[in-house]
């Protein structure tokens, strides 16, 4: 008994189809919850108020005493900075007399 080979490919291929196919690999555990930073991080708003005033030594010491920064970072007009962000440093804007013209984390 002969059969033809387009037969014979057409069981096949609907045999193939019929297989079970491997489990997928399981997924990836989800990353850790980090918790989020306070938006205040480096105690920009507990010194606010120095906003206006010279920056002198005194003011300084003030503002180390009473933020929680880790770092204080003053900026003078003009001057480049790098754009790392660093939530516990204190960033201290003056004008060219020292004046501060603003105090926020980064």
């Amino acid at each position: 008994m002969k059969i033809p080979a387009t037969t014979l490919l057409l069981g096949s291929l609907l045999l193939a189809g019929c297989s079970t196919a491997p489990a997928p690999d399981e997924a990836p555990p989800p990353p850790p919850m980090m918790e989020p930073l306070p938006a205040d991080s480096c105690g920009a708003q507990a010194v606010g108020s120095m906003n206006g005033q010279i920056l002198d030594e005194t003011t300084r010491r003030w503002i180390e005493d009473r933020s929680r920064a880790d770092e204080i970072r003053v900026i003078q007009p003009d001057e480049q900075v790098t754009m790392d962000h660093r939530p516990g440093r204190l960033d201290i804007r003056v004008d060219d007399k020292r004046r501060i013209l603003s105090l926020a984390c980064g």
